[in-house]
């Protein structure tokens, strides 16, 4: 069962990769030209099982996906990784669909014991992040309100997910002055936090080297604002 999955998995991506052909060479020009530009080193496309590479985690990560345009480098202190994944992911209703992710990855320095937080539009439980709420499913949304009030501007685009037990420690971190940020500079853009590194996503968008210095200036400030906050608080 497992093999003809992989095997149906294997096949989807070939047919999307071809029908998408001029697309995925676009997306590869402007990832080029912002590697070039911020001097990542692009190594292309990578085979999870048998390169020797870091592989990029977090949610979307899976024993099928497909990374292309893998760029490492560093920037103002910290490691940042950049790849373009797809994959086929199974919904609840059966069906399967083929998703693509442009995912940043940064290094945190002192925020190594934050836990697993996402961060994401209010529909992004049944988009394509829905893998993250079939594979932690005590991911719950985060009431916020325990030590401010947070902007209208924020809890009409976001929500925050955590395990109930994580709130508290959530809320400290994504203050209601972070969460303001987020919501003027990285709609729609999702975020994600788990085992010592933050990510920053994107799906089903144009790639513009724009958009990807975005991400790159958007992630690296919310990177220091929550090493600035573990510091604060002594994890």
């Amino acid at each position: 069962m497992i093999h003809r999955k992989l095997h149906k998995f294997s096949h989807s991506l070939k047919d999307i990769a071809l029908r998408n052909n001029i697309a995925s060479r676009l997306r590869k020009r402007a990832i080029i030209r912002f590697a070039e530009k911020v001097g990542f080193v692009y190594f292309g496309s990578v085979d999870q099982h048998h390169d020797d590479h870091h592989i990029i985690r977090g949610l979307t990560v899976s024993s099928s996906h497909r990374d292309n345009h893998y760029s490492v480098g560093s920037f103002d202190g910290y490691d940042v990784s950049l790849v373009d994944r797809l994959d086929t992911i199974e919904y609840p209703t059966g069906q399967y669909k083929t998703r693509n992710w442009l995912i940043l990855e940064i290094d945190l320095h002192s925020a190594t014991n934050v836990p697993r937080i996402f961060l994401g539009a209010h529909t992004h439980k049944d988009s394509s992040y829905v893998k993250m709420f079939t594979a932690f499913p005590a991911l719950q949304a985060v009431p916020l309100g325990t030590f401010e009030k947070y902007s209208e501007e924020f809890t009409t685009r976001y929500s925050l997910f955590a395990s109930p037990s994580h709130f508290i420690d959530v809320e400290r971190y994504f203050t209601d002055e972070t969460t303001r940020t987020i919501a003027a500079h990285f709609w729609p853009l999702a975020i994600e936090v788990s085992e010592g590194a933050l990510y920053i996503y994107t799906d089903n968008q144009t790639i513009t080297t724009h958009l990807l210095e975005t991400m790159l200036k958007n992630g690296l400030w919310l990177a220091g604002q929550l090493d600035t906050q573990a510091k604060l608080f002594d994890y």
